[in-house]
C-alpha cells in the first residue's frame, strides 16, 4: 500500500507540475505519454539515430577548415642494405696529385664509404598542414548530412506520434478489462443472492438441493471468467509499462473519467487533408529523396571538376634528436586532383544515386496513399463502432428490463430457475457488450487521430 500511494503521489506531481499557474491540471494519460515519451528504449534509439546524424554533419563542416598535424618520428636501425660509394678511390689519385704539386701533405687520404639505406639516430619533427582551396565534394557531401539529418529527425517525430498512440491504446485496454472485471463480480454478487435465496428455499422444503448446487456452477464459471480478466490485466499492465520502460509490475493509476468522454464526430476528407500535411513519413523520404539528388550532383561534380588544395610543413629533420637551425626546414605545395579514368565508377555512383531518387519518390506516393487509406479504414471503423455501440446500449436496456420481470417472478416462484439464470446471463453479457462496444469508440477514435496525424 505505501508504495502504491508513493507512485500515485509521484505522477500525480507529474501531471500537476508546471500548470498551477492557471490550474489545468495534466491529465493522468498524458502524463503516462510524456513519461512515455521521456524513457521509451525504442524512442531512445530514435534520439541516437538523430544525434549520430547530427555529428555527421559537423563533421561534415569540420571538413571545410584547415587540418593541422603535428607528427614526430625517431628512428634506431641495424643491419639491412648498404650501398658502396668509393670516394677514396676516386679522389686519393687527385689528392696524391696535388700534394705533388703543392709539395705538402695538404690532401690526405680518404678512405671508401659504405652507407645504409635505414638511418640510424635519425629523427623527423614537424607540424603538417593541409586547407582544401576547392573541392565540391565537400559542399554537396555537407548538404547530404543535412537532408538525412532532417531524415532522421522526421522518422523520430513520427515514431514519438506513434508511440502515443500506443500509450494510449494500452491504457484503454487495461482500463477495459478492470470494467469488465467489475461487471462480472456484479453478477457475482447476484448469483451468491442467488444461491442464498435457493438455499433458503431448500431449508423450508420448497426447493430440492439441485437449485443450490446449479447456482454453484453458475458461480464457478463467473469465478473462472474474473480470474481470466485478472490475468488479462497483469498482460496489459505489463504492457503498458513496456512501453513506459518502467518496471512490468508496476501500479497503473486508473482514470475511468477516459470511458466517459465523448466523441466527436469527424469529417473524413478534413482528416485525410490533415493528415497529408501533418504526418512525418511523407518529409522523411522527401528528405532522404533530395540526399539521393544531391549525392547525384556530387558525383556529376566529382566527374568534370578537379581538387584543388594547398599543405605546408615546418620542422626539425637530421641525425640526433637535436633542434638547430642545420635541422630547420620548411615546404610549401600547391596540388590538383583530377580523375581522367576509373572504369566508369563515377558514372555507375551517378545512376545509382538516380536510381535511389527515384525509388524514393515512388514510397512517396505510395506512402501518401497509404495515409489517405488508414485515415479511410479508421474513419469507417470508428463509424462501424459507434453504430455498434448504439445496438449494444439498446440489448442492454432490454437485457435489464427483462431480467428486472424474471427476477420478480422467480422469487414470487412464478418463473423456472433457468428463466433467472438466462435473465442474467444476458444482461451480463449485453453490459459486457455495451462496455467493449464503446471502449472500441475510444480506441477507434484514438486511431483515427493517430492516422490523422493528430
Amino acid at each position: 500500500m505505501k508504495t502504491n500511494l508513493v507512485i500515485s503521489i509521484q505522477l500525480l506531481f507529474t501531471a500537476f507540475a508546471g500548470t498551477v499557474a492557471d490550474a489545468q491540471p495534466v491529465p493522468i494519460l498524458e502524463a503516462y505519454i510524456e513519461s512515455g515519451l521521456a524513457n521509451n528504449l525504442a524512442l531512445q534509439q530514435q534520439n541516437l539515430d538523430v544525434q549520430r546524424s547530427l555529428e555527421a554533419m559537423r563533421e561534415a563542416r569540420s571538413l571545410f577548415y584547415p587540418t593541422v598535424q603535428f607528427k614526430a618520428t625517431y628512428t634506431r636501425s641495424a643491419g639491412g642494405r648498404d650501398i658502396a660509394i668509393p670516394v677514396g678511390d676516386l679522389l686519393n689519385p687527385v689528392y696524391t696529385t696535388l700534394n705533388q704539386l703543392t709539395q705538402t701533405n695538404q690532401f690526405p687520404q680518404i678512405s671508401n664509404v659504405n652507407e645504409r639505406f635505414l638511418p640510424d639516430n635519425f629523427h623527423e619533427t614537424y607540424l603538417n598542414v593541409t586547407y582544401p582551396l576547392f573541392n565540391s565534394d565537400l559542399k554537396y557531401n555537407r548538404q547530404i548530412k543535412q537532408h538525412q539529418v532532417q531524415s532522421k529527425t522526421a522518422q523520430k517525430a513520427a515514431y514519438e506520434h506513434a508511440l502515443r498512440y500506443q500509450i494510449t491504446e494500452a491504457y484503454l485496454q487495461y482500463l477495459k478489462a478492470l470494467e469488465a472485471e467489475k461487471i462480472w463480480i456484479n453478477a457475482q454478487k447476484v448469483l451468491r443472492e442467488l444461491r442464498r435465496f435457493n438455499q433458503s428455499l431448500v431449508d423450508n422444503d420448497v426447493a430440492t438441493r439441485d437449485v443450490v448446487a446449479t447456482a454453484d456452477y453458475e458461480l464457478s464459471k463467473v469465478e473462472h471468467e474474473i480470474y481470466s480478466l485478472q490475468s488479462q490485466q497483469n498482460s496489459a499492465r505489463a504492457y503498458f509499462n513496456f512501453l513506459l520502460n518502467r518496471d512490468l509490475q508496476e501500479p497503473v493509476i486508473i482514470d475511468t473519467t477516459l470511458l466517459a468522454q465523448s466523441v466527436r464526430a469527424y469529417d473524413r476528407a478534413d482528416m485525410i487533408r490533415g493528415a497529408l500535411g501533418s504526418r512525418h513519413e511523407p518529409g522523411a523520404l522527401l528528405a532522404g529523396q533530395a540526399a539521393a539528388e544531391t549525392a547525384v550532383r556530387l558525383n556529376e561534380a566529382k566527374r568534370m571538376l578537379p581538387e584543388v588544395f594547398i599543405g605546408g610543413q615546418l620542422g626539425f629533420q637530421g641525425f640526433g634528436y637535436k633542434f638547430n637551425e642545420d635541422q630547420m626546414y620548411g615546404l610549401v605545395q600547391v596540388g590538383l586532383n583530377y580523375t581522367i579514368f576509373n572504369g566508369n565508377q563515377t558514372k555507375s555512383k551517378i545512376q545509382q544515386a538516380r536510381i535511389e531518387s527515384e525509388k524514393l519518390r515512388q514510397q512517396h506516393s505510395e506512402v501518401q496513399q497509404q495515409i489517405t487509406l488508414q485515415v479511410t479504414q479508421a474513419w469507417n471503423e470508428l463509424e462501424n463502432a459507434r453504430n455498434a455501440w448504439t445496438t449494444a446500449q439498446q440489448g442492454r436496456r432490454a437485457a435489464a428490463e427483462s431480467f428486472r420481470i424474471i427476477n420478480n417472478k422467480y422469487r414470487a416462484n412464478q418463473a423456472l430457475l433457468v428463466e433467472f439464470l438466462d435473465a442474467e446471463n444476458r444482461l451480463t453479457t449485453a453490459e459486457l457488450q455495451v462496455l467493449l462496444a464503446w471502449s472500441d469508440v475510444l480506441i477507434k477514435e484514438a486511431a483515427l487521430q493517430n492516422a490523422a496525424g493528430q
